[in-house]
């Protein structure tokens, strides 16, 4: 993995945190993980799309 994306991977994710995760998934931790980073990554790549492209669809 490079720098820049274990870098960026440790400030959005970082540790596994089992009281963020799903009921369910507290029992399987990688699955728990896994699923909290994917809804980080998920809104962070939303939240980057609106950012990018919010003035083209908000125009006239």
């Amino acid at each position: 993995m490079s720098l820049t994306m274990e870098l960026l991977y440790h400030y959005f994710v970082g540790p596994p945190q089992p009281n963020r995760w799903p009921e369910e998934l507290q029992s399987n931790p990688a699955a728990g993980h896994g699923m909290y980073s994917f809804e980080q990554g998920f809104r962070l790549g939303l939240l980057l799309a609106v950012e990018s492209l919010g003035p083209d669809l908000l125009g006239p």
